[in-house]
């Protein structure tokens, strides 16, 4: 019993003086909004969407910081939500609830700015970093879009997509852009649980529409070892 306890206690200790490793889970808020937008089709028809406001989400994370001068640190996560999309052609209208989201990957280079700890027991520390971050998004369907549902150009006798083929198009059909990100945020760890709380703003074009970014609030629980 006294050799496990010794043994705990060393493992506790290693883990707050020579942190090497973590892993864990995260969720996020992502931030932005999108103005309802209505678009003509000739004289004959209309689509757009309503607001289109950020998106909750989760995903996964792993960092190494024995790593000098830097830590390095990989996420893989996304978010979504669902918005009102409405299409008129002729005497015929529908309006979809559609999907609307990204998901990422992030590699990002971080640097400890300042740090507080209580010997083998727990340590806070503030730091900001920069990275890239690859985005796999579905859009905001367009008239070419429309016309790809319907087969062919558009007239005032086309007929409207049912609901269920608007929904499955727009789930099946991604894009893929990448772009670079900043944070910022505090980690606070007592004996080998982590957690994170830090901003990200990501800038990147295309995943939101008419805009060249978004940002998220983050938090992570997980391990260090």
């Amino acid at each position: 019993m006294k050799n496990i306890l010794l043994l705990i206690i060393f493992l506790l200790f290693i883990s707050q003086a020579y942190s090497i490793a973590g892993f864990g889970l995260k969720f996020n808020q992502t931030i932005f909004s999108i103005d309802a937008n209505t678009n003509s089709i000739g004289d004959f028809g209309r689509y757009g969407n309503d607001v289109i406001n950020g998106g909750m989400g989760f995903g996964g994370y792993f960092y190494i910081d024995a790593i000098p001068i830097i830590d390095l640190d990989l996420e893989f996560s996304g978010f979504g939500t669902t918005y009102d999309y409405f299409l008129i052609i002729g005497d015929k209208s529908a309006t979809y609830s559609l999907p609307y989201g990204s998901l990422g990957g992030y590699l990002t280079f971080q640097k400890t700015v300042f740090q507080l700890a209580v010997p083998l027991l727990a340590k806070a520390k503030l730091t900001v970093g920069v990275g890239l971050n690859n985005q796999t998004y579905k859009s905001v369907p367009s008239q070419s879009d429309i016309e790809t549902l319907a087969g062919s150009g558009l007239t005032s006798s086309s007929s409207i997509p049912t609901k269920n083929a608007f929904i499955k198009f727009v789930k099946k059909n991604t894009n893929t852009v990448n772009g670079y990100h900043f944070q910022t945020g505090i980690q606070f760890k007592i004996f080998m649980l982590d957690s994170f709380f830090y901003y990200r703003q990501v800038f990147i074009d295309d995943v939101i529409l008419r805009s060249k970014g978004f940002g998220s609030v983050n938090l992570r629980l997980g391990m260090g070892f």
